[in-house]
């Protein structure tokens, strides 16, 4: 009997939550990628204004979808679907990010598709692209695992350090990156049992 994963829109009270989690995972992540100093000193209030600014007025669904998987009472992982930025790619995954107690275990996958089983059907229609760093081998691993395509390569990308070079990835729909990551679950065998929430 497996272990039982809530799937579960954002609210504006999950706000000290994801920014919790998303500034552990990103110092983790980005150890050695990113300098120290930010990592510690600036990033923490960089994300807090960021999750501030998407959560604190409610979640505008013409703007992004935010989608929390829980293992027991416990934040495991979340994603962020942008439809307002850089469109001209479709819509922007801008994170998808699991605690890393829970990583390696098919939560990512389980997350991502739950996340565009939330989106509109004209949204499932539309492109997914994201950003990565080109030295986060273990994302791109995973990208490439769900046929990501490499549609660019950029600098610039961060005021704070604009020499670090970004890995843009791309898939043609939404339904495109569901049903590879569909496919790359059923290979791993790696199940959750999952209880959507509204």
């Amino acid at each position: 009997m497996g272990v039982e994963m809530a799937i579960r829109d954002a609210t504006p009270g999950d706000r000290e939550a994801i920014t919790s989690l998303h500034v552990r995972v990103s110092q983790r992540a980005y150890a050695g990628m990113l300098p120290a100093d930010y990592l510690a000193d600036i990033m923490p209030d960089e994300k807090a204004r960021l999750w501030e600014e998407r959560l604190s007025g409610g979640v505008d669904p013409e703007r992004l979808r935010v989608t929390l998987a829980h293992i027991d009472t416990e934040l495991a992982g979340f994603s962020c679907f942008l439809f307002d930025q850089e469109t001209q790619f479709g819509t922007y995954l801008h994170n998808l990010y699991v605690d890393p107690d829970y990583q390696g275990k098919g939560i990512a996958r389980s997350l991502l598709s739950a996340s565009v089983q939330r989106l509109s059907a004209q949204q499932r229609n539309q492109p997914v692209h994201l950003l990565t760093l080109a030295d986060n081998h273990p994302a791109r691993r995973f990208y490439e695992k769900l046929n990501g395509q490499i549609i660019e390569e950029k600098r610039n990308v961060m005021a704070s350090n604009p020499e670090l070079l970004f890995v843009r990835y791309q898939w043609r729909s939404a339904d495109d990156l569901h049903d590879n990551n569909f496919n790359l679950e059923r290979k791993n065998l790696n199940f959750w049992r999952c209880k959507s929430r509204s």
